[in-house]
């Protein structure tokens, strides 16, 4: 897979936008603004295109979000039923980078109620380089190949 197949989807919407791609079995998604039901939906039909190429291998997610980086209440509960599914699809676990979000806090406890409702082993991180360090110790790696 090249680059630019990994490279599934460049967002924009007036509430948000994210950039989502697949290395190794790591997908990684650049996020800002404020999540909707549209971008959530969108989001999520990318997520499965994204993920064929595993056929329903193990896979990690790595999140980072810019901005405000909220959900709105009807965003953060199809997510918390989006994960459930995925789980079933081969998701494994999510590391979240907050770090550049306007309020960390806000969000990381936002994210960490959707994550334990959905029953997912979930890692908050200070930069890109830990993320990647704890995926790979539930099993999801850049270097995987499929």
């Amino acid at each position: 897979m090249t680059e630019a197949e990994n490279r599934i989807a460049n967002i924009k919407s007036k509430h948000g936008e994210y950039i989502i791609e697949l290395l190794g079995n790591i997908i990684r998604v650049d996020g800002k603004g404020v999540v909707t039901k549209p971008i959530l939906e969108q989001y999520l039909e990318d997520v499965k295109t994204v993920t064929r190429p595993l056929n329903g291998k193990p896979w990690g997610f790595i999140g980072f979000v810019r901005g405000t980086g909220i959900l709105t209440p009807e965003a953060e509960h199809a997510l918390v039923l989006s994960i459930n599914e995925r789980k079933q699809v081969g998701m494994k676990a999510c590391a979240l980078v907050t770090t550049n979000a306007d309020i960390p806090s806000l969000v990381k406890s936002q994210f960490e109620r959707v994550y334990q409702r959905a029953q997912i082993d979930y890692r908050f991180c200070a930069s890109e380089d830990e993320a990647y360090i704890w995926l790979d110790t539930q099993g999801c790696s850049t270097a995987f190949t499929y």
